[in-house]
């Protein structure tokens, strides 16, 4: 009995006892199965906050990009507007006349 812990039950109402008993290397086991799980589960949670927190500032991200893009598309826009109406003007020529000598 040495390597063994004992638990005593006893019912309240009928005052009936039983006795159990495990070994102490196999309870020792189950504790530390037990805190594992528990250590695995704390981490699993933390890891999927962190998870949540990067795809949020993904989300961010891919729509700045897609602000910036579109914001690139209109001044790409603009400068083609812009020297087609340089080339009305006649503008076009006395930039490149200047630029030339």
């Amino acid at each position: 009995m040495k390597n063994r812990f004992a638990f005593l039950v006893i019912a309240p109402k009928t005052g009936a006892q039983k006795r159990f008993s495990i070994n102490k290397y196999l309870m020792y086991s189950i504790l530390i199965f037990f805190l594992l799980f528990l250590c695995s589960g704390i981490i699993g949670a933390w890891k999927y906050r962190e998870n949540m927190v990067i795809r949020k500032k993904y989300l961010l991200l891919e729509a700045k990009k897609g602000q910036l893009e579109t914001v690139a598309r209109n001044v790409k826009e603009i400068e083609k507007e812009e020297s087609a109406i340089r080339e009305l003007l006649g503008l076009e020529d006395i930039e490149t006349q200047k630029k030339a000598p």
